[in-house]
């Protein structure tokens, strides 16, 4: 709750209707509630408006007021909002169309955040939204190549404008499982690495489209294969690793041919010592990119709860992986990680 503003109702604040909120979008705004005899800011302009804060706004028994200065903000967001410009919807109810849309036009979203938390936030959101949409869309057979080439172009401009630590993304990323916050937590990781070792901003793109690509195989499999609670048998093991191939055939079908992005997809799961699938090749033939992607998936899995077990913390889950994976993950790899967890 921001601080109390000394000013009277009928002196300068106007009320508004809070059902027009959207999740996906961003005020340019403050929003405020009536507090004793004067006025409190509930939500700052500059928010991105995720679901905690979607569902703060909307309560009914809330009255929400803008300051009449912002008032014509407060209309073009209405406009915008009843447009379904910006609009994302609840995931059940959201169609694959309106999410592609978001995301191509996330520059004007992104742009109007105020702080590099709020840009983050907002490209997590929509890119998870739009995964969401896409693996619920029975009809959509193409990966919308076009929306994550600019997610990801967005993302990589925004790492790049300071220094970013794991420790920023605390606020919006999912500790629970689902595949659609997988593709995008592991873009977001590896765009911390892709910034911090010399390559230039159109490989680090390469390298976050590669990310958040890597395991769209695995919408072809079966989910209870996929959340299974036990240990898998071999059969089961076999189907879970024709994902990486799978994924490169999604991506090929969908338009995008880059020949470093399908390796990356397809190496990553390849190991150091040469334990790894489809292929079992060893360091020198494994893509640079494909062990970045490597580290990061693994880390996600790590810190993410599962059916089966909890999460690790992200310290515990990379000293893991610096000790037990060693001769399998690029450790300078995962050392970049722990220097930038904060």
């Amino acid at each position: 709750m921001g601080k109390v503003v000394k000013i009277f109702l009928n002196q300068g604040f106007t009320p508004i209707d809070n059902s027009l909120f959207r999740r996906g979008t961003l005020l340019d705004f403050d929003c405020y509630i009536q507090r004793f005899n004067g006025f409190a800011i509930l939500i700052e302009s500059g928010t991105f408006i995720d679901d905690d804060i979607y569902q703060k706004l909307i309560k009914r028994d809330l009255q929400i007021y803008v300051e009449n200065k912002n008032y014509d903000l407060y209309k073009k967001y209405r406009e915008e909002s009843l447009s379904k410009t910006y609009h994302l919807e609840e995931n059940e109810n959201m169609s694959f169309e309106d999410a592609d849309k978001n995301c191509i036009n996330i520059y004007q979203i992104v742009s109007r955040a105020k702080s590099i938390n709020e840009k983050l936030k907002a490209i997590y959101m929509s890119a998870k939204y739009l995964f969401d949409a896409w693996i619920k869309s029975k009809e959509e057979k193409y990966i919308p190549i076009e929306a994550i080439d600019i997610l990801s172009e967005e993302l990589v401009s925004v790492v790049n404008q300071e220094r970013i630590t794991l420790s920023k993304f605390n606020d919006f990323l999912d500790e629970y499982d689902s595949l659609a916050a997988h593709f995008v937590k592991v873009a977001f990781f590896a765009s911390i690495i892709g910034s911090r070792i010399g390559i230039d901003m159109t490989d680090q793109k390469k390298l976050v489209v590669s990310a958040m690509l890597h395991d769209v195989g695995k919408c072809e499999l079966d989910e209870s294969l996929l959340n299974k609670p036990d240990f898998l048998n071999e059969d089961e093991k076999r189907k879970i690793q024709t994902h990486s191939e799978t994924s490169v055939y999604l991506v090929k079908r969908s338009g995008l041919k880059d020949r470093i992005v399908l390796n990356a997809i397809k190496q990553h799961h390849e190991r150091l010592d040469g334990s790894g699938y489809p292929h079992g090749i060893d360091s020198s033939r494994i893509s640079p990119f494909a062990k970045i992607i490597a580290i990061c998936d693994m880390f996600d899995a790590l810190i993410t709860i599962k059916p089966y077990r909890g999460a690790y913390s992200t310290y515990n889950a990379l000293s893991l992986m610096r000790e037990e994976y060693k001769n399998r993950l690029d450790s300078d790899y995962i050392k970049l990680l722990i220097k930038h967890l904060r």
